[in-house]
Parts: C-alpha cells; sequence; structure tokens
C-alpha cells in the first residue's frame, strides 16, 4: 500500500499483534516472538527491504520462470493428520495455479484491480533428488506425536527432519499448531531474513493442505499460498492497519486483521490512500476467505523477486540446485525408485504403486509385483489387489536410451488377512513374560518392557520406562493383537484397562493417547487422551523413577462404548497404545481388556485351565475347569447385548476338574453367547455358539 505521509518499518506491527478467536497466520506472532530473542532480526529486516526495493527500482525482464523445490515433512501419528500423496500434489496445483494467475478463481477479481493481478513467474516442483543424491518424491513420513500440537516458541518437530534450506523449501505438514491466544492458527512461515537455518520453512495443519482428502474446502488451499507468500518476503495487505505500510504501492491498506473476513463486496476500511481504493480483499496475503483469494499484485510480484535474487532465498533456484534436487533433468541413465499407496494392507484393498525414478527421464519400465492380482506392469502408477496374506517383493526396471536400472525390495508389501481371529473376552494381564507371543508388539525404537515392581492385579504389568534421559516427545508405542469385534458387534463391547502414573516436578508431564486402526494397521485414529491428572492418581507425586505401590495409585481409562466409534463391525480392529515422554516418570498398564466388561481383574487365562465341548453345541455342552484353589465361584451366562440369561453355577468349588451343563437358553435370539466365570482370584470369560 501507498500512504502519501507516513513510512513505517513492518516491524512496529509485531509487536502490536493482536488476539483474535478466529483462524490465523501465525507468522507474525512467530516473528515477534523470535525478534525479542534475536533483536539483530530488525537491521536484517531494514537490509533486505531495502535490497527488495533497489531490485524493484532496476528495470527487469525475465521471461523464464523460478522453480523452487519443495519438500513436504508429514509428522504424523498414523492418524487423518498422514495426508496421502495425492492431496500433497493437490496442494501443488493450486500454488502453481496461483502463482501463475491460472487460478480457476481468478475471474472473482473486481475491475478496479484486474490490470494489477500478476503472473508471478514462480512455480513449485517436488524434490525428487534427497541431499544425499538419493531418488525421492519430495515427501517424507515421520512418526512423532511432535505435530500433534506444535509450539511456535520451541518448534521441535523442525529438529526432527529438515533439508538444506537453500537447496528446499521445507514443509511441515502437523496435526495442529499452538495459539497463544484464543484463535487457531493455521500456519506460519519464517521471513527470509531471520537467518535460523535449521528453523527455516513453512508449518501448516494438514486440514489446510490442497483441497482435497482432510483439507477444509472453505480454505481452497490458499492457507499455503499466503505463508509461501510470507517465504518469499511478503507482510499481510492490512501491516499495521491504515496507518502502515506492506513496503508495495498497489495494495491499498487495510483497517485490521479480519477486516475482510467475509469478502465485503464495497469494502473500504482505510481512506488515507491516493487514490481512495476499497479493500483489495482478492489478495492471497490478505485474510480473507480462501474462496475469494485470487490475485498477487505486480509490486508483490516485484518484491518476491527481489528476494529470490539474493541470499538465501538465491541458492533454491539457482541452475546448479534445480539440477542437485532433481528438478533439471540430466542427460545421464534414470535411477529406479518406487513408493506406494500402502505398505500394509488387509487382503483384497486395492494397492498403487507410484514409479518415482530420478536424475534422468524414463522412456520405458517394467514392474514386477510377486503375489499381486497384476503380476507385471509397465504403467508408471500401476494399481493391483493382493488376496493372499504374506509379504511381497517389488521390483522396478527403468530405462532411457542412455542405460537402465533396477530396484527391488523383498518384503516391501505386506498384507493382513481381513479378518481376525482372535476374538473379544479376553485380559491381558502381562503375567507372560513375553507378552509378543500373544500379539503385544511395540512398535517404537523405544520399547515397553514387562515389569514385576508392580501390578494392577497378579505380579506384573507392561511399562513405558520414561526417564529425564529421554527426549521431550520421545514415543513409546505398542499394539494390541488383531480383533474381530463384528462377532459381538452388539455385545456392549469396551476398551478398558488400568494405568499407573505420577508426575514428576522436574519434568512437563507424560501424556497417554490410545489409538485404533481398522484398516489392518495401515492407519489409525485417536480414541483417547490423558494427561497431568488425567492421567495420574489422586493426589499423585513422584520426583523420578515412579513405582506404584498399591491400588489404589492405579487409574481405570479407556472407551466404554466401542459402539460409539462406530467401530464394533471391524472385523480386524488393531488397538495401539502410546505415551509421551514429557522428561518424567514411567507409565505403568495393566489389565487390558476388550469384552462387554470393565477392567481390573486378574487374567485367569494362564492358571484356570477352562473349556467348553463341543463348540458349536446343539441343545447342551459341557464346562470342564481346573480350579487351583477352593473358594466361591460364580458362573453365568450372557447374550451379545451383555444380558445375563442365566446362572450356571453359584456357590463354592474344591480344587481339582469341576465339570458341569450349559443348556440352549429358551427363546435364543442369537447364536453366539459367553460364559463369564468368576473366582476369588478374578474372572474370565469364554464364548460359546448354539447351532441353529
Amino acid at each position: 500500500m501507498k500512504l502519501a505521509k507516513i513510512a513505517v518499518f513492518a516491524t512496529v506491527f509485531l509487536f502490536q499483534v493482536r488476539l483474535f478467536s478466529q483462524h490465523s497466520c501465525g507468522t507474525d506472532s512467530y516473528y515477534a516472538d523470535q525478534l525479542k530473542k534475536h533483536p539483530e532480526y530488525a537491521q536484517n529486516e531494514k537490509e533486505f527491504n531495502e535490497r527488495a526495493k533497489q531490485f524493484a527500482t532496476t528495470p527487469q525482464s525475465r521471461a523464464a520462470v523460478y522453480n523452487i523445490p519443495v519438500v513436504f515433512h508429514v509428522i504424523h501419528t498414523n492418524g487423518a493428520e498422514n495426508i496421502s500423496r495425492e492431496q500433497l500434489l493437490d496442494q501443488i496445483r493450486v500454488l502453481n495455479a496461483d502463482f501463475s494467475l491460472q487460478n480457476s478463481n481468478k475471474s472473482k477479481i473486481r475491475a478496479a484491480f484486474t490490470s494489477i493481478a500478476a503472473d508471478c513467474q514462480i512455480q513449485f516442483v517436488l524434490a525428487s533428488i534427497d541431499p544425499n543424491g538419493n531418488c525421492t518424491e519430495g515427501i517424507n513420513r515421520v512418526y512423532s506425536p511432535l505435530g500433534v500440537e506444535v509450539d511456535q516458541s520451541s518448534q521441535e518437530v523442525k529438529a526432527l527432519i529438515q533439508w538444506n534450506y537453500r537447496k528446499y523449501l521445507n514443509i511441515w505438514v502437523v496435526s495442529s499448531i499452538k495459539s497463544s491466544g484464543n484463535g487457531t492458527i493455521l500456519g506460519y512461515a519464517q521471513f527470509p531474513w531471520m537467518g535460523q537455518t535449521s528453523t527455516d520453512g513453512i508449518v501448516i495443519r494438514h486440514d489446510r493442505v490442497g483441497t482435497i482428502g482432510t483439507a477444509s474446502q472453505s480454505d481452497s488451499g490458499r492457507t499455503l499460498t499466503h505463508e509461501i507468500g510470507h517465504w518469499l518476503g511478503l507482510y499481510h495487505t492490512f501491516q499495521d492497519g491504515c496507518n502502515g505500510g506492506d513496503l508495495c504501492d498497489d495494495t491499498p491498506p487495510v483497517d485490521g486483521a479480519f477486516t475482510n473476513a467475509n469478502c465485503p463486496a464495497n469494502g473500504n476500511s482505510c481512506h488515507n490512500d491516493g487514490p481512495d481504493l476499497a479493500d483489495m480483499w482478492e489478495d492471497y496475503m490478505d485474510y480473507s476467505d480462501g474462496n475469494c483469494m485470487a490475485m498477487f499484485s505486480l509490486n508483490q510480484k516485484t518484491r518476491m523477486h527481489g528476494f529470490l535474487a539474493q541470499f538465501p532465498r538465491n541458492g533454491n533456484v539457482s541452475a546448479s540446485n534445480l539440477l542437485a534436487t532433481g528438478v533439471t533433468l540430466s542427460s545421464t541413465a534414470p535411477i529406479a525408485n518406487f513408493s506406494s499407496s500402502h505398505k500394509i494392507v488387509c487382503a483384497g484393498i486395492p494397492v498403487t504403486f507410484y514409479d518415482i525414478s530420478c536424475k534422468a527421464a524414463v522412456t520405458a519400465r517394467s514392474w514386477t509385483l510377486t503375489g499381486a492380482s497384476i503380476p507385471s506392469s509397465t504403467d508408471a502408477n500401476p494399481v493391483v489387489v493382493y488376496q493372499t496374506p504374506g509379504k511381497y517383493k517389488v521390483s522396478l526396471l527403468v530405462q532411457n536410451g542412455t542405460g537402465s536400472n533396477t530396484k527391488s525390495v523383498d518384503e516391501y508389501i505386506e498384507v493382513i488377512a481381513p479378518n481376525a481371529t482372535l476374538y473379544p473376552n479376553f485380559e491381558e494381564g502381562f503375567e507372560v513374560s513375553d507378552p509378543a507371543a500373544r500379539g503385544f508388539i511395540s512398535v517404537s525404537p523405544k520399547t515397553w518392557v514387562v515389569t514385576e515392581l508392580a501390578a494392577r492385579t497378579g505380579t506384573s504389568s507392561f511399562k513405558a520406562p520414561v526417564s529425564i534421559a529421554d527426549a521431550i516427545g520421545t514415543n513409546y508405542s505398542f499394539v494390541l493383537p488383531p480383533v474381530n469385534l463384528a462377532a459381538m458387534a452388539n455385545a456392549g463391547l469396551k476398551f478398558t484397562f488400568y494405568a499407573a502414573y505420577a508426575p514428576s516436578s522436574t519434568g512437563s508431564g507424560e501424556i497417554l493417547r490410545a489409538f485404533v486402526s481398522t484398516d489392518c494397521g495401515n492407519s489409525f485414529t485417536q480414541i483417547l487422551e490423558r494427561s497431568g491428572t488425567g492421567l495420574a492418581y489422586s493426589g499423585a507425586s513422584a520426583t523420578s523413577n515412579f513405582v506404584p505401590s498399591g491400588s489404589t495409585q492405579w487409574k481405570l481409562l479407556g472407551i466404554t462404548s466401542l459402539s460409539s466409534l462406530g467401530i464394533t463391525n471391524s472385523a480386524n480392529a488393531i488397538f495401539r497404545i502410546d505415551v509421551i515422554s514429557g522428561q518424567g516418570n514411567p507409565v505403568y498398564v495393566d489389565n487390558i481388556n476388550i469384552s462387554p466388561f470393565m477392567a481390573g481383574v486378574k487374567d485367569l487365562n494362564s492358571r484356570l485351565n477352562a473349556e467348553i465341548y463341543p463348540n458349536p453345541a446343539g441343545e447342551k455342552a459341557t464346562l470342564e475347569m481346573d480350579l487351583a484353589l477352593p473358594g466361591n465361584v460364580e458362573i453365568d451366562l450372557y447374550d451379545m447385548a451383555g444380558r445375563k440369561v442365566a446362572n450356571i453355577h453359584s456357590g463354592t468349588l474344591s480344587a481339582g476338574i469341576q465339570t458341569m451343563d450349559i443348556h440352549r437358553p429358551e427363546q435364543a435370539v442369537s447364536a453366539l453367547y459367553f460364559v463369564k466365570i468368576q473366582t476369588a482370584e478374578g474372572q474370565i470369560t469364554k464364548p460359546i455358539t448354539f447351532a441353529p
């Protein structure tokens, strides 16, 4: 914007950040925070702006387009935030349309501004060569809970992975971004003059990437267009309100951040510009709705080019870097590489393979897909189905007139049976030394361990051995064996367990999260989160190395109605429990129960041998038990809805082998029932089917 009598450096605004209960860009608040730590940025900003101004006053003639290599770092916990390749490519499509004035909504630009709408001659290309010279698809997927809520001050997410900022535009895709106010931060960028090489790039929420998948439709993919504007040196059009300046003469001043949120047709919030123009809510650097945003101005284009012509952004667009990152192809033979839509998949689910070979053009290719419905293909992106569980090899041969190359990976695809063989009504008490033998497997570098130091019942429990030696955000994760919930879909199934934890006065607090997958472990949805008092027992406190000393220091957690999650029809449900380190204390888990009953009883499976035969039964079956100890025993029959339909036994029994009859219920309402056996030691349940 151009003001007749006012010249203000943009840093003034950065100390006057307003807080709104609306969605916003976090770049200004991020810069204000960093400026307190690095006051030298103010002088850097002034010098960078002066060089950009000098560039603007020098006649420029550029027929070519600036190409910028991009890498997406998708930080995820296998949930919805682990967005698809297609969604990321859709965002690249939006960027390239927006920066070349080929966006489909450019017809919304009002007549007063059509003459200054700019083809910025800037394009974005996913890198095809990584910093080590290997092929890449320009997408890194990093499993970490640090992306669940990114703190702009500490930014630990950026330490997980970053590629050379002078070669690549780093974009971290996360679940959410912590706000210091009441609003929701959608993304934030680092200005070119900030000089922090290890943090340079853009952080953006997954639901603001592109226009498909998890993307918000109202955004139209414009959050990243906006943030890249900042990354290339642009300010907001409302910079310091009516009395400030974004250093672009052709953008009218705007009074405030959300003045144009609803794209007012005749809105004109400032009248001190000459000529007095309406607010240009079409501009990508305003806070208007995504579907209203439609242009950069000519001055904004020149300013961005001014930053691409100077350090550090000039490194990204240099000819040598475009060759090094695979944007420009060489005249050598191609190097074979591939990726896929799934690496773990249920049998019968389609899998798409992607040829992401690099360094040179591919003129012919040949896939070998062992075990797939189409065992060979010459397509760039073949779609196949695997019907038989197992692990399968994938090979790709690529060639051009210069030469050929092949890549083969044994056991690249893991195919899992769609129906689990484990059914509900079990409680894991970790009384066995190796829970992995029963399918309880640590899936993170930091592993859970069986411990006899503490137990809710029995003598053992599962422990996430968190300590002060762990970095904040270190993840301890394990999965349960797959369970066929569909077999008892109407039984009122629950997923419950006990946890023991005490916060440390020196740590920031641990977090426990539970997840479930219904696609054979390919993706997980979070269903539970507990931390602080929600995780710890009442009055808990321990400086370090907490060990629970009694049952009162265990807390019942879980989901009391799996039907509320809409997953009870799943024939292959995989539950997962994560503990996130805050450099505090260990977390213990015991008595994991998937059944119509709550957790909190001993696991008798290892101490009580109970069998039902025949099963399926006709009118009658026999229950045979080997009791280790005499005592009172309660045995009841329940239907799939969790209702008791018959009492089989109530009273004392002697130690040793005991047998009793189970009769088919009168007016049977289902074929599947289960027998609950309650002793002084605890309870177990056994399924029984009565044949029609």
